[in-house]
């Protein structure tokens, strides 16, 4: 005899434990969705709080209020995270906008085509010669552009269009998967033009509460943000049918246990936000297996392992989309103080998603002097009638020792091969930055600055600094400048690089770089003092004379743009400015209660119903406190 379960206990089993029930039809299907997996609660009927009983901090638009500071989690070291973010979603809308916008007139100029076609086939045999007249003077007598459709002239057609488009209603939805005090959730729904809905969820029962009194207390947000309480991978899980346009996730550690999930609850062309904070194993050497088996790649003892930890997070997004036929395109890319912050779009595409294996790399790093090289997963060729044709790539690129220095090389990756960033949204953001208020964004000077960066850097994977050859050379360390025109003389690109101070990417070799210090060398002498017998020094130092004729003449582009305006670049951090310890809320599952509720929360389900110790472990792994 099967047991009946209440309606929000059967949907807990279903998500959580992936159990084989019947599924249910639409109509009940969405009607469960909305009254359980959402979470949502009635925030809108609550009442405005007292902030006299609160403290009170102000961030962009929004406000929060505090009962205790340890009761849910909250870092203001991450405002320019929270500015950014936002930036970033007003940049994207507009863009998905504009292309909504375009893909509807298409489809209405073929729609209007093909009518005229069917009537013209229709009517040719009936043309008389005076219909014929008639018709030609209609054509030359074409009416004035229609503001409401848009049709007549096609240039004023599209722009009339264009603003009709942008006063529509609101329709963009957005996830906060891991809210907390509802903050971030908060800002998008007051600073995000055409939000629709903003989902603020928590695990937590204490957070969900915070939520709900955040949204009450500030003017505008009742009804456009909404405070929900569940699981973060079951509200995304349930809104595969219903995805939103934007999901934002900002766990306290890695996010790759909500990837999967959030991969299929975006939807097309739609937006992900994702921050990764444990950077001691995405750019430390000292866990490679807890790397691996978080992100599916590893990095290795570098200067670029900052980069590496980007290339790592990115590959693991593509890996979880492109299992569901789905392509993504890293939009900005950003290794900021102690975490990595990703805006990635996601399309449906499986020609594209075919495409990750060559967008996938393994790199080779020498143990001894540093240099690294990097080899493709997949080879794509096009053919004649432009089709691609998939094939294996051809390697290593190395052999088992540096034929630099001699000493052995070390595998990292897989990881993300493609770019970091497209430079057209970098622009988009630029020009919003220029439309924002100070006192409200204060930190828009260092958006600024990294957004400048970001939108120099080469797409050449990986950076050195000249700090750390001259090190491995045992010489003095020459100015930036010298080492850039070196390389420009030569003929290679170079560029400056957000993630480190001094760093210089560039798509020469490493054997180039290694004669540009040679040069260096002739007039800032070695002291043979200075070098061991089986260092990687004295391997690189048995030849003295580079390849190539090494010019150190100032370059004109020597100095970068952003070196030449005054723009803070890589601001000092502010004291405390590290990462705060886990919050001590209440615990998940307790009977703390929700704003309009008198009882123990309906979705506490009993242990045995939610899985073992093992399954709950990871349910902590969320910002619940």
């Amino acid at each position: 005899m099967i047991r009946r379960v209440r309606t929000s206990r059967f949907v807990d089993l279903l998500l959580a434990r992936s159990y084989l029930f019947p599924r249910p039809g639409p109509a009940q299907y969405t009607s469960i969705l909305s009254d359980r997996c959402s979470g949502v609660s009635d925030s809108t009927a609550m009442e405005k709080p007292d902030g006299s009983k609160y403290v009170l901090l102000t961030e962009g638009r929004a406000t929060v209020l505090y009962e205790n500071e340890n009761q849910v989690f909250y870092n203001p070291v991450q405002q320019f995270n929270r500015d950014l973010s936002t930036c970033a979603i007003r940049a994207w809308s507009e863009e998905y906008t504009e292309q909504r916008t375009a893909t509807k007139r298409n489809q209405r100029k073929k729609r209007k085509l093909r009518n005229e076609n069917q009537k013209g086939t229709a009517k040719d045999s009936q043309i008389t010669e005076e219909g014929l007249q008639d018709h030609s003077e209609s054509i030359e007598e074409a009416p004035e552009p229609n503001p409401k459709t848009g049709e007549g002239n096609a240039e004023r057609g599209e722009t009339q269009l264009a603003q009709a488009e942008r006063k529509k209603a609101p329709f963009i939805t957005i996830l906060e998967a891991l809210s907390a005090t509802g903050l971030r959730a908060i800002r998008y729904g007051l600073e995000v033009p055409l939000i629709k809905t903003v989902h603020a969820n928590d695990f937590s029962p204490a957070a969900v509460k915070a939520i709900e009194r955040n949204i009450a207390y500030n003017d505008g947000a009742s009804g456009v943000v909404v405070a929900s309480h569940g699981d973060a991978n079951a509200v995304m899980y349930s809104h595969k049918t219903m995805p939103f346009h934007v999901i934002d996730l900002d766990p306290y550690g890695t996010a790759s246990p909500f990837l999967d999930a959030a991969v299929q609850a975006v939807c097309d062309g739609g937006l992900l936000l994702i921050t990764c904070t444990d950077l001691s194993i995405l750019a430390g050497t000292g866990y490679p297996e807890k790397c691996f088996t978080n992100y599916g790649g590893m990095t290795t003892r570098t200067e670029f392992s900052h980069e590496s930890a980007l290339r790592l997070v990115l590959s693991s997004i593509a890996s979880a989309a492109a299992r569901y036929g789905k392509a993504i395109e890293p939009l900005l890319s950003l290794s900021i103080d102690f975490y990595v912050r990703v805006f990635v779009r996601v399309r449906n595409s499986p020609i594209q998603a075919k495409l990750l294996a060559s967008k996938t790399m393994l790199t080779y790093t020498c143990s001894g002097c540093g240099s690294s090289s990097y080899q493709p997963l997949g080879r794509v060729s096009i053919n004649e009638d432009g089709s691609q044709k998939h094939s294996f790539a051809q390697g290593p690129p190395v052999s088992s020792h540096c034929e630099h220095c001699g000493f052995v090389h070390h595998l990292g990756g897989p990881m993300w091969a493609g770019p970091l960033h497209n430079k057209d949204f970098i622009s988009r953001i630029q020009k919003i930055t220029e439309t924002l208020d100070p006192e409200i964004y204060k930190s828009i000077a260092r958006i600024k600055g990294m957004l400048t960066l970001a939108k120099e850097e080469l797409d050449d994977p990986f950076y050195f600094t000249a700090a750390h050859v001259s090190s491995t050379m045992r010489c003095s360390c020459p100015p930036m400048t010298t080492m850039t025109s070196a390389l420009l003389n030569a003929g290679y690109r170079v560029s400056p690089t957000h993630a480190v101070p001094g760093a210089i990417k560039t798509n020469a070799s490493w054997g180039v770089i290694w004669d540009i210090l040679r040069e260096w060398i002739k007039t800032n002498p070695v002291k043979e003092s200075n070098i061991k017998e089986h260092s990687p020094t004295k391997k690189l130092l048995e030849k003295r004379e580079p390849s190539f004729a090494v010019d150190f003449t100032m370059h004109p582009e020597a100095n970068p743009p952003s070196r030449r305006i005054k723009i803070a670049r890589y601001p000092q951090n502010p004291p405390n400015w590290g990462p705060k310890a886990r919050a001590k809320g209440d615990k998940p599952f307790n009977n703390h209660k929700i704003q309009g509720q008198t009882g123990p929360l309906p979705d506490s389900p009993k242990p045995s119903e939610i899985g073992s110790k093992g399954d709950d472990s990871d349910r902590k792994k969320q910002k619940t406190s």
